[in-house]
């Protein structure tokens, strides 16, 4: 690796660290407003604190969660707390009959950070993401728009969701990028096109689902209202995990069930300008996953890779 690599992939090491700490790893707040099923109120408030107890202060969020009820939640839990950093996103909406647009054009994006900001109760999203590229709306547009964003206070980074390694080593290297933000876990497979091509233009690489939707951990969907249900995906890694060789897949569920903490290092040994951002809908679950977050380290990943290559298939 030549100084013209080290240099961008050290600025995204320290930008992963700058925004979720040293154990880079922070909460993925969309299940807390029903995705995988209802989640209370007073649940999801108490998820929410009890994250900030084991120590985690970054919290991702977009307005298509619940329809703006997601960051409503954390602005009534997080408005008062300025020392938590706040991820939303601009660019993919829902419409009325719950039909996903893509929409970034400036004006847009500037109608939405407004409203996100009142929800949030901030002046200020410290990490602005684009949810989905447009492809009706210029790159340099969309770059232009949020940098003025960024001159006037209002969004301190800028970052991208859903893109490959290609699109990401695409972008015009004078366009300031923050941050990645994939899927990325055993289930899906190391990516290391994606890491490596965001580190090596400085951004940090956000890892969501990197429990692979339960998947990795034993859960299953319950409930009609579960969007697990209808991911093929998720049948599909649920099927291969039970039946390959045979084999029931109780004691890799026994295995999984303890160790998702082991995935999550396994997520964050993928480089150093990874953040893992799991999500959680129960104070329980936090526990479970944070409770010794501090254990996080590169040394369990080889063992659950190894362990769990038998039974999940990309």
């Amino acid at each position: 690796m030549d100084l013209e690599q080290i240099v961008p992939a050290k600025i995204a090491e320290h930008r992963a660290i700058g925004l979720a700490g040293e154990r880079r790893i922070g909460l993925g707040c969309m299940a807390l407003t029903g995705i995988y099923g209802s989640v209370g109120r007073e649940q999801a408030i108490a998820t929410i604190i009890a994250a900030l107890d084991h120590g985690v202060s970054l919290f991702d969020t977009a307005p298509l969660y619940g329809n703006g009820a997601n960051e409503t939640l954390l602005g009534d839990v997080l408005g008062g707390r300025p020392n938590a950093t706040i991820v939303t996103k601009f660019g993919l909406y829902a419409d009325a009959g719950g039909s996903l647009y893509r929409d970034s054009r400036p004006a847009q994006i500037r109608q939405s950070v407004e409203a996100s900001l009142t929800r949030l109760r901030r002046d200020r999203i410290d990490l602005l993401i684009q949810h989905r590229t447009d492809p009706d709306t210029p790159d340099d547009d969309v770059q232009a728009c949020v940098d003025d964003l960024i001159s006037a206070g209002k969004v301190g980074e800028f970052g991208i969701s859903g893109v490959s390694a290609d699109l990401i080593a695409r972008r015009p290297m004078g366009c300031a990028l923050g941050a990645v933000q994939n899927e990325l876990s055993l289930a899906t497979g190391p990516k290391g096109a994606e890491v490596a091509a965001s580190a090596a233009r400085g951004a940090c690489f956000m890892a969501f689902s990197p429990l692979g939707r339960g998947i990795l951990t034993g859960s299953k969907p319950s409930r009609p209202d579960d969007l697990r249900t209808s991911m093929p995906a998720f049948a599909q890694l649920s099927m291969n995990r039970r039946c390959h060789n045979g084999s029931s897949g109780d004691d890799i569920e026994a295995g999984t069930q303890a160790s998702a903490r082991r995935a999550l290092a396994w997520a964050l040994a993928q480089g150093a300008n990874v953040i893992a951002i799991p999500g959680c809908r129960s104070p329980d679950h936090v526990s479970a996953i944070f409770d010794d977050a501090d254990g996080f380290t590169a040394v369990h990943a080889p063992m659950i890779e190894d362990r769990l290559a038998q039974h999940v298939s990309d």
